[in-house]
């Protein structure tokens, strides 16, 4: 039987959307005939997601989930340590691995395999680092630790079978600072997460708890991160402090002390910042908005694809994007119907597109219809999976046509 191993510091029951997307993978690969492996530095006392035939091996981590930069360095190198001695140990140099961008300099353990064992690796890059990383303010350009990082992410698409990315922009952007390995470079989009029944906001037991049901709600949901344009939209909520408009936002991150401080400093009462939701409310709290939005910082549109915004394509709720002009979410949403684009840093522009919408529902609903049918057309996971497949495994590889066309039907 087909194996495969992944290497991915979150996983189940982590509760973010790396570790959402590689149990989904890891689920769906099994479902089909593979055999897959995870080497994960999520701690659990669950060894398998939902009694599925997964194996999953965890390595030891004192640290606590948390997002300081200190933290988050911590317990990454203790999932380094850990995969290298699985890799050691016990990874078979037959059995390719795939390793996540999580932390971003994880691809040292394909280059790692490849010389140690002669074994093939696949790179899912997430985002591009270290540009990331300068964007986020956490290091310098043209420093020494940015061109060590800047040449270890070149060998680890260089030594690798393929570079998985998110995006067409991301595709773009490495193949012009990678020319010589641009024929390496894939691009694999995310998925929604859940498949969401559709619903109104009236019908939504989310929104009718949280008193959602009367007011034009906009909603932000996921990572609050520090390539997230998050300001703009708090002084959004404080433009619009008078009107008739509720902001909603779910989750966490670096900058979610900017949502707090807003509301304290100027006593919104326009604004419900709720903690991260578990996966299975997330068809409820999705979908208890009016619209909603996605933000990215100036030139971030490049270095990565937010997955927040397939989970609100799904929801059937039209979308307000933040980034900068003519970038693929911008050509995406504008292409499709699905949602408006308007630049960062510019709440005024933002607050007059919410409040125009919330005068016209019609407008607001076909918006919805749109984004829902962009979802079914492009972003389903059955797609991705697929994808994922050919290009991980070769015909010979591949399960048995007939147990393929069973569990295809799952």
């Amino acid at each position: 039987m087909p194996r495969l191993t992944i290497l991915t510091q979150y996983f189940y029951p982590h509760p973010g959307a790396t570790s959402q997307l590689m149990t989904d993978l890891a689920k769906g690969l099994s479902r089909i005939g593979y055999t897959v492996t995870i080497f994960t530095g999520t701690q659990s006392k669950q060894t398998t997601p939902e009694s599925l035939k997964i194996t999953i091996h965890r390595s030891f981590s004192p640290i606590k989930s948390s997002t300081s930069i200190l933290s988050k360095i911590t317990s990454s190198l203790f999932f380094l340590l850990g995969a290298i001695a699985h890799i050691t140990l016990h990874q078979p140099a037959k059995t390719p691995l795939l390793i996540a961008s999580n932390p971003p300099y994880a691809g040292i353990l394909g280059i790692y395999f490849k010389f140690l064992k002669g074994g093939k690796y696949y790179f899912l890059l997430q985002d591009i680092f270290p540009e990331s990383a300068v964007m986020s303010g956490i290091m310098q350009p043209n420093s020494i630790l940015f061109k060590l990082f800047n040449r270890l992410i070149y060998l680890t698409c260089k030594y690798s079978e393929n570079t998985i990315v998110l995006s067409s922009s991301m595709q773009a952007y490495l193949e012009q600072k990678y020319p010589d390995i641009k024929t390496k470079i894939k691009i694999i989009e995310n998925w929604a997460i859940e498949d969401i029944p559709i619903c109104t906001k009236q019908e939504n037991k989310f929104a009718q708890q949280h008193n959602l049901t009367e007011v034009f709600t906009v909603l932000y949901s996921g990572n609050m991160g520090r390539l997230h344009d998050i300001e703009t939209i708090a002084q959004t909520a404080v433009i619009l402090k008078d009107k008739s408009i509720q902001f909603l936002f779910i989750g966490e991150g670096a900058k979610t002390k900017i949502i707090q401080q807003t509301i304290q400093t100027h006593q919104l009462t326009n604004i419900l910042l709720l903690p991260l939701q578990p996966r299975e409310i997330l068809p409820q709290s999705l979908t208890a908005c009016d619209i909603s939005l996605v933000s990215l910082i100036p030139g971030a549109e490049n270095i990565v694809a937010p997955s927040k915004l397939n989970g609100m394509l799904a929801a059937g709720r039209g979308i307000i994007a933040i980034t900068q002009p003519n970038s693929y979410i911008d050509r995406l949403l504008t292409k499709s119907g699905a949602g408006i684009n308007t630049p960062p840093n510019n709440p005024q522009q933002l607050a007059d597109i919410i409040l125009e919408l919330s005068q016209h529902p019609d407008k607001v609903r076909i918006m919805g219809e749109k984004a829902r049918k962009l979802y079914e057309n492009q972003y389903r996971f059955e797609r991705a999976l697929k994808e994922y497949e050919q290009l991980l495994f070769t015909c010979e590889d591949k399960p048995d046509s007939q147990l393929l066309a069973k569990n295809s039907n799952i």
